[in-house]
Parts: C-alpha cells; sequence; structure tokens
C-alpha cells in the first residue's frame, strides 16, 4: 500500500488561474485528513537581457506580498498556450520588450506542499521594443539592473520573489558556463 493515498477531491472554488480543492486523504498508518490543495494553471517568466546586458525587471503589486515588489516579467499561461510563447507574451505586454529567441532556463514549483503550479523560465536577448499591452487593472514599473546589482538585491532581501530569485540565480550560473 502506498504511504499516502487522495481518496477523493472536492472543488471549494473555481477561479479564472486557480482552482481549490480539499483532499480527502487516508495515510498506511489508518489515519485520515483533509488537506487543502490549490490547481494552478501554470506560469512562464523571462529573464530578458537588453543591448547594454541589463535585465528588464518590472515593479508591480503583489497581494501575497500586500505591496510592491520587483520581479521577472512573468504571467499565466492561456489554455493551449506553450510556455515559451507566454513568456515571450508576457515580457512583450509587461515591458515592451521583444525577445525573437527564447531559450528554456528551468522549471520550478514555488509550493508543492499545497498546489501544482509549474513556472516555466527562459532567456533572451531584447531585440526590439513595441507598446506596452498592459491588462485593464495592471500597472507596473520598468526597471533595468545589471545581473550583478540583481543578485546584490536577493542576498540584501530586497528580491523574495521565488521565481525571480531562482530565474536570476539560474542565469547567472548559465553565464559562468
Amino acid at each position: 500500500m502506498e504511504k499516502i493515498k487522495r481518496i477523493d477531491r472536492s472543488l471549494v472554488y473555481k477561479g479564472a488561474w486557480i482552482s481549490m480543492y480539499t483532499d480527502s486523504m487516508a495515510f498506511a498508518n489508518g489515519n485520515f485528513a483533509n488537506w487543502d490543495f490549490i490547481h494552478h494553471n501554470g506560469a512562464a517568466a523571462m529573464v530578458a537581457e537588453d543591448a547594454d546586458g541589463r535585465i528588464i525587471m518590472i515593479r508591480q503589486w503583489r497581494p501575497g506580498a500586500e505591496g510592491e515588489i520587483l520581479e521577472l516579467p512573468a504571467g499565466g499561461i492561456n489554455p493551449g498556450e506553450e510556455p515559451m510563447s507566454a513568456a515571450v507574451r508576457e515580457l512583450r505586454e509587461e515591458t515592451g520588450a521583444l525577445c525573437k529567441e527564447a531559450k528554456p532556463l528551468l522549471m520550478i514549483q514555488p509550493s508543492p506542499a499545497y498546489n501544482d503550479e509549474k513556472v516555466h523560465m527562459f532567456y533572451g536577448k531584447v531585440t526590439g521594443y513595441a507598446e506596452l499591452e498592459l491588462d485593464e487593472n495592471e500597472y507596473v514599473t520598468i526597471e533595468r539592473y545589471s545581473l550583478e546589482a540583481l543578485i546584490e538585491k536577493v542576498m540584501r532581501g530586497e528580491i523574495s520573489d521565488s521565481k525571480t530569485v531562482a530565474g536570476l540565480f539560474a542565469y547567472q550560473e548559465l553565464k559562468r558556463r
């Protein structure tokens, strides 16, 4: 027998990007418990380097932080959309930056204890600029930093967003190699 087995899943809430469930779990020791579980449609992020070698970042308000945070351009993957296309689209929409050739960097699961979100990260060089295409209630400030300055911000605790931390360190390691 498996040590832990889901015996039932009940939908509690269905939103645009997430669905929340209560899972009824059975354990090898004979115990039962209910666990909260969140399904997420997935996200994609981009480490985009401009012609001056700076990384394009956005600053925006996030409910989990209850304030503005500095992060990589990122967003949800639309139904039927490939993660790389989503990363390139989000970069263009949020910053106006164009990237003709994005390459996979890594995939992370920010909180697998209670959700199945996967964030696919890519990197690429900015090849031009277009108009911003922000969502109706999306407000961002575009900022550019050297990779070294961003790593310092992470180490000082000024950047704590998990996808951004993972993406920046992975990109640093890729460049080091």
